[in-house]
C-alpha cells in the first residue's frame, strides 16, 4: 500500500478539476477510452467528478510516481466510483494550473499499485 496523498496536492488538483477549465484538464485518450469501457453508461466528463470526489478523502493512499515525460507531480492511487475500483494516475503540472490524467481503468494488480 502507499502513503497518504498530500492534502496541498489534493487541494490543488480537486481546484483545478472543479473548475472544469478544458484547458486546465488534459484527459489522455487512452484514460478516456478506459473510463469509458470500464463505466459504458456514464460520460467522460463524469470522470472529473470521480476524481475530485475521490480526493476529498483525506486518507486516500497512492504513491508518487517518477519518471514521468512531463514535468510536475504525478501520483498514481486506487479509489472506488459505483461499486468499482479505479486506478488513475494524475500529474499536477509544475505551475500548479494545469493537470494531466493519465489513467483511468480498472485496478491491474488486484487492490495494489
Amino acid at each position: 500500500m502507499g502513503t497518504k496523498l498530500p492534502e496541498s496536492w489534493r487541494d490543488r488538483v480537486r481546484t483545478i478539476l472543479d473548475a472544469g477549465n478544458r484547458k486546465k484538464i488534459i484527459v489522455r485518450q487512452r484514460a478516456l477510452l478506459d473510463w469509458s469501457a470500464l463505466f459504458p453508461s456514464l460520460f467522460p466528463g463524469d470522470l472529473l467528478n470521480a476524481l475530485s470526489e475521490a480526493l476529498e478523502d483525506p486518507e486516500l493512499d497512492g504513491n508518487q510516481v517518477f519518471g514521468m515525460q512531463e514535468p510536475g507531480d504525478v501520483y498514481e492511487f486506487i479509489f472506488s466510483h459505483a461499486n468499482r475500483r479505479v486506478y488513475t494516475k494524475v500529474n499536477l503540472c509544475p505551475d500548479g494550473t494545469v493537470i494531466i490524467i493519465y489513467s483511468a481503468h480498472r485496478p491491474l494488480k488486484g487492490d495494489t499499485i
